[in-house]
């Protein structure tokens, strides 16, 4: 179907998309403002425009806050560093889910839930030490799960008669701790549907996310260098099962250390940033913890940029990732799991989002997943192919962000419009995984409209 077909479909259903809208804009400005100010806010007393161009993305005046371990402080407020966050969404696929295929409570298309409420701890400890603390939960599932999060303590001092600033990080999803919008944490679009997933594949980074804990060192050089090392180790079911996780019977075992590392230099002029870097990470992974059989390696090389121009009216920002992963899956080979030992997988993003005075935000995206064919280790495709390609497009209204009076200004919330045109899913346009021609069979059945409200308190 053409995709023009897909948006008078889909506008069609303008009812129910305008009463989530006002119903979650009503909310926000109905709460009251003890519990409405998001805590980094009123640490500092600045408004959220400061650290954000269109929260969660950072202006340069959030990286070095994050950098300097969530310690400014400026504010005024006597209350405790936590904050509450909602995700409230309406979703409607281009075709219907096949009937019997969704959870109970969901219909087979046109869902509106409340897809995650988030419990944070976030800004300053004690001294020179801050945390950023995330507990989720999902009504959708009942899920409740230790969310990424990033305790840090963080220090100046002189190098090579320049100014620096040194870290260290404990976290528990690699890249959460990073501060530019390239890295998998943190990457554009950074809300989407709980009810139809985002269906790209992900890479290794993306799959120890929650999965594991790291201690790791950080220094930011001259305003402009960045260096970490990081490393990671596994938990075990027991810690899984405790940490909300849901590892099933037979989890999968990190094996060893896991080391990260990302290098990253940020010139910049006026109100324009530019950052190059690269980042990584190397693994291995014994999959249903069986042994005897030994362990996939996966090794991750990525490669990132951002420009951005932060200024007085709008702010346009620009970003690129591509994650190179050489898999060598040994265990998966040995117990039938896959075609060969050796396998590849590349992940690129692009994209670009233009902030009109911190109120109005447009985004556009471009994704691109390529792998070696495999047949089983891609059993959803019926030529045995990850590749899956696809637009993001984003528009959303920010009305706290700039221009409120307090206490408004430290409120946060984000209410946008969010569509998702799959050009292939796993190797096809049509009749993807052979199930059938039609319906979500088709990449384009999996195009999806997403209206959501992004509160915090």
């Amino acid at each position: 179907m053409q995709m023009s077909a897909a948006f008078e479909r889909m506008f069609g259903r303008w009812g129910a998309l305008v009463s989530l809208l006002l119903v979650t804009l009503g909310f926000a400005l109905s709460a009251g403002p003890a519990q409405a100010v998001p805590s980094f806010a009123r640490q500092t007393g600045q408004p959220c425009a400061a650290c954000h161009t269109a929260f969660p993305e950072l202006t340069a005046f959030g990286r070095r806050f994050k950098l300097n371990g969530y310690t400014l402080e400026g504010g005024d407020s006597k209350l405790p560093p936590v904050a509450l966050m909602i995700i409230p969404g309406f979703t409607h696929t281009q075709a219907a889910f096949d009937p019997g295929t969704q959870p109970g409570g969901l219909k087979t298309n046109d869902n509106v839930v409340t897809q995650q409420i988030t419990g944070l701890y976030a800004g300053k400890v004690y001294g020179n030490l801050g945390a950023f603390i995330q507990v989720s939960g999902s009504p959708l599932t009942g899920q409740v799960w230790f969310d990424a999060s990033d305790v840090r303590y963080a220090d100046t001092f002189k190098l090579f008669g320049k100014d620096a600033t040194w870290g260290i990080s404990v976290n528990n999803t690699p890249t959460v701790q990073d501060v530019w919008n390239t890295t998998n944490a943190w990457s554009w679009p950074q809300v989407s549907s709980a009810v139809q997933p985002f269906l790209q594949p992900g890479t290794h980074i993306d799959s120890l996310a929650q999965q594991v804990a790291g201690v790791g060192a950080y220094v930011f050089w001259n305003d402009m260098v960045y260096a970490e090392l990081t490393g990671y180790g596994g938990y075990n079911k027991n810690t899984l099962e405790a940490f909300g996780m849901i590892p099933g019977p037979t989890p999968d075992v990190q094996q060893g250390l896991i080391p990260y590392w990302r290098l990253a230099v940020e010139p910049h002029w006026g109100d324009h940033y530019l950052e190059l870097g690269t980042f990584g990470l190397y693994g291995q992974t014994i999959p249903g913890g069986l042994t005897g059989v030994g362990a996939d390696q996966y090794t991750d090389i990525g490669f990132d940029a951002q420009y951005q121009y932060d200024g007085d009216p709008y702010s346009v920002t620009v970003k690129l990732t591509d994650i190179i992963e050489y898999q060598k899956l040994n265990a998966t080979f040995a117990t039938g799991g896959s075609d060969g030992v050796n396998n590849k997988l590349n992940s690129f993003k692009g994209n670009v989002t233009f902030v009109w005075d911190h109120t109005y935000s447009l985004g556009a995206g471009y994704f691109a997943v390529n792998g070696t064919q495999n047949y089983l280790l891609n059993p959803g495709s019926v030529v045995g192919s990850p590749n899956t390609r696809g637009l993001v497009f984003d528009v959303a209204y920010l009305p706290f962000s700039h221009g409120s009076p307090w206490p408004y200004s430290t409120y946060n919330a984000r209410i946008g419009l969010q569509y998702i045109n799959y050009l292939q899913v796993q190797g096809g346009t049509t009749n993807f995984d052979g199930a059938g021609p039609g319906g979500m069979h088709n990449a384009s059945g999996n195009n999806t409209l997403f209206a959501y409200a992004w509160l915090a308190f």
